[in-house]
């Protein structure tokens, strides 16, 4: 991707010209210069995980955060019309995966574009929503019936609550498989103790992912 497009980008969001960005995400998909692939990892998610604030008051710098944030979730809402467009070529796996964060877990974003991705990689891929309780999981999973449960996580400090969801999960339905993806796992130690099937970092795991699970 040309860096021009990753500068123009953060220049909007830096502004904090949220209609200049959700327009500027929009005319790179109409004119098929980005893929949404692109869109996604190229300039939204690292608009968000490489984000500073000069501002010497915490709480302006969380409420800047947190606007941006806003401007990022309005241009994955806008994105989904292209998501539906590349369904109608999508070849279905009939494998039904539901997305969540955690309790205490409130950044969505990565959710949200992972319900997308799997989407676009022909999984029956369902958001369910942020800062879910495990009763709610638990409830969900009884409703949905899902092969399996996506839990993203950001926050490190919710590895705790993600165990005990986990293992509530596997205590209640232990045929239902166990996805961890997030930030909070780029780091492997989180990941000990925890029970779970499969691990994704990457477009690539979901893809290679996607290839074993539909044999």
């Amino acid at each position: 991707m040309d860096i021009q497009y990753y500068n123009k980008f953060m220049e909007l969001l830096k502004n904090e010209d949220k209609d200049g960005a959700v327009l500027f995400a929009h005319q790179l998909l109409e004119g098929n210069i980005l893929s949404i692939e692109s869109l996604y990892l190229d300039l939204l998610a690292p608009s968000l995980i490489h984000f500073t604030c000069n501002v010497e008051d915490e709480d302006i710098c969380i409420w800047k955060e947190h606007l941006r944030t806003s401007i990022v979730r309005t241009i994955l809402e806008m994105s989904y019309l292209y998501v539906l467009k590349r369904l109608e070529t999508v070849k279905k796996n009939h494998i039904k995966v539901v997305f969540l964060t955690p309790a205490f877990e409130f950044h969505e974003i990565g959710a949200i574009m992972n319900t997308h991705f799997f989407l676009l990689e022909g999984f029956e891929a369902s958001y369910i929503g942020a800062n879910t309780p495990k009763a709610d999981i638990l409830q969900a999973i009884r409703a949905y019936r899902p092969d399996f449960v996506a839990l993203s996580v950001t926050n490190p400090y919710n590895i705790v609550i993600t165990k005990q969801t986990t293992d509530e999960i596997k205590r209640f339905f232990p045929n239902v498989g166990i996805i961890l993806g997030g930030q909070a796992f780029k780091e492997a130690h989180n990941l000990e103790n925890l029970q779970y099937d499969h691990i994704l970092h990457s477009l690539e795991d979901l893809k290679a992912f996607g290839k074993k699970v539909s044999k």
